[in-house]
């Protein structure tokens, strides 16, 4: 100290925190080397399927260093279920839908039990232990830094998803499985019935009340399937039955290349869909509505994405809030003085006069347990009085303003339309919606039953049949081809939230001084890396102290 000012050391007088390592030394000898996938599908869907041929691709010569190990979660539910005393059928025992729904009701008693919803993935994270103590010879399963995958089989709730994900960060993906409810509801009869029984009324029931549980459980403690799959980092489609092998699937060539991914084997690029999902979810994050943040972005026939859309409150002159880069008056309802949301009041004023005119509603009960009621109805899910406009109408009329016709155009969304957006999706000519979170509210398919499709085998596009002369459209159409529909299709592939872990380039891809292709090592780790230690330890091993 010299007049009362600290005075650096000269950097000879400082040393290392750790041995004379390296920064890149410390932190490569800090990973913990390790992996960690769920898979998420709705039932029927083939998310155990999925799990395996993950584990066979990662096990594949070349394809992975890491030693595999798939955790079920049914078999942690199994093993609370023993130990609280309940009645639990064998491994072996032959699949039934009361025995599946038995599985069901064991997982929602040990969420409600614990308070916990997320208690099924603290129950993977302590077989995740146990595994690992096992294959390493650690007694208390810390890590060793050999590289090990584990599989988890299946997520149903969104808590153990956003447990998961905050414990292995970047080192968790998720994988969510698509599939036709039909084929679901096919499947699963076909599983769990014998066949005199599978095309009965009361099976069909059965089965359909079996998947609504599964989807949408009423109880906070129930089975969410629907919230925890667009959690999902990755989606793939297995509504395509197996022809021939079993284990040939359509998932089998996307979960491939998720495993070259994740395993980053092989220089990977995004395709069109995957950009344009990445676009309407960096849209989605600019609206400031008090409900919900939705995205659009519209692309045109050559991949371009042409316009994005979110929703947001409309400003005169065109456009929304939030677009100009000087600031000024911003009238969106987060940031008025009276901050409020138009679209509940006005539920809540139609609510009002319905208990003025019909009072014998109220039957003696207190006001706001019968307006919470009502709000549950449909009443409560009505969205016109919204001051948004919606994201794909947005992104529709954003196309209109800069000359380009949404004609023949595909429109990615991070939300399935609404039945208002869907009339406009319609009219405006475009010839496909893909879509990742569901929306119950909407009645799209309902209203629209006969512009909209969400059968995607020999669909045809609306914009060809546009393109066909007045004769040709005239004419009679076989039975077996009808006027084509617009078509609404899940997303499948790479999903926004993983886009930059692993389409971001890190590493060398050629040797610079031949041009050789030659795939580098990252100077400062990779995309899912997990490190061993806390942040504290590695701030000991890393700081330069005086010596």
């Amino acid at each position: 100290m010299v007049d009362g000012v600290v005075v650096a050391r000269p950097a000879a007088a400082a040393k290392l925190g750790h041995a004379g390592e390296t920064s890149q030394e410390v932190l490569r000898r800090s990973r913990g080397n390790e992996l960690f996938i769920a898979v998420v599908g709705p039932v029927g869907a083939g998310a155990g399927r999925a799990a395996k041929i993950i584990k066979q691709f990662l096990e594949e010569a070349g394809a992975s260093r890491h030693e595999v190990h798939v955790v079920k979660a049914s078999s942690a539910i199994k093993a609370w279920g023993r130990a609280e005393g309940r009645a639990i059928a064998g491994d072996g025992a032959r699949k039934t839908l009361e025995g599946i729904v038995d599985m069901q009701d064991h997982g929602d008693a040990m969420r409600l039990a614990t308070r916990d919803n997320a208690a099924v993935a603290r129950a993977v994270v302590g077989e995740i232990r146990a595994v690992r103590a096992k294959a390493s010879g650690q007694p208390e399963g810390e890590l060793d830094g050999r590289p090990r995958a584990y599989i988890i089989d299946s997520l149903r709730h969104p808590a153990e998803a956003h447990l998961l994900r905050r414990l292995y960060q970047d080192a968790f993906t998720l994988v969510g499985v698509v599939c036709d409810p039909e084929k679901r509801s096919r499947r699963l009869r076909t599983e769990l019935y014998s066949l005199d029984d599978r095309q009965t009324q009361a099976t069909k029931a059965a089965i359909s009340a079996f998947m609504d549980r599964d989807a949408d459980a009423p109880e906070k403690h129930g089975q969410h399937v629907v919230d925890t799959f667009h959690e999902a980092d990755f989606f793939v489609d297995n509504s395509k039955d197996a022809e021939d092998d079993p284990n040939n699937t359509a998932m089998n060539e996307p979960l491939r290349r998720l495993v070259r991914l994740l395993t980053l084997s092989e220089v990977i690029r995004p395709n069109v869909a995957e950009t344009a999902m990445h676009q309407a979810h960096s849209a989605q994050l600019k609206s400031a509505c008090l409900s919900r943040q939705v995205g659009a972005a519209l692309v045109d026939a050559q991949g371009n994405v042409v316009a994005t859309g979110t929703n947001e409150v409309p400003k005169a002159g065109g456009g929304v809030y939030g677009e100009a880069f000087e600031p000024g008056d911003d009238e969106r309802c987060a940031f008025r003085p009276d901050r409020y949301c138009s679209s509940n009041r006005e539920q809540n004023a139609i609510i009002d006069a319905l208990l003025v005119a019909y009072p014998m509603l109220l039957a003696g009960r207190e006001r706001s347990v019968v307006v919470a009621e009502l709000r549950r109805t449909r009443l409560g899910g009505l969205i016109e009085f919204s001051r948004a406009v919606h994201a794909e109408m947005d992104a529709i009329l954003s196309a209109a303003r800069t000359g380009v016709s949404p004609r023949g155009t595909r429109l990615f969304v991070s939300a399935f339309p609404c039945h208002y957006c869907a009339r406009h999706i319609v009219s405006a000519g475009i010839d496909e919606v893909q879509y990742i979170e569901p929306y119950p509210k909407s009645r799209a398919l309902d209203l629209h039953c006969d512009a909209i499709t969400t059968v995607s085998e020999d669909w045809e596009p609306p914009s060809r049949f546009r393109h066909e002369s007045p004769r040709e459209r005239a004419a009679p159409r076989e039975a077996a081809k009808p006027r084509p529909k617009v078509l609404f299709r899940p997303f499948v592939g790479v999903a926004p939230r993983m886009y930059a872990r692993v389409f971001l380039k890190d590493r060398d891809y050629k040797d610079k001084v031949t041009g050789n292709f030659a795939m580098g090592e990252p100077d400062w780790g990779g995309p899912s890396d997990l490190f061993k230690l806390r942040y504290t330890d590695l701030e000991r091993d890393l700081g330069i102290r005086p010596a």
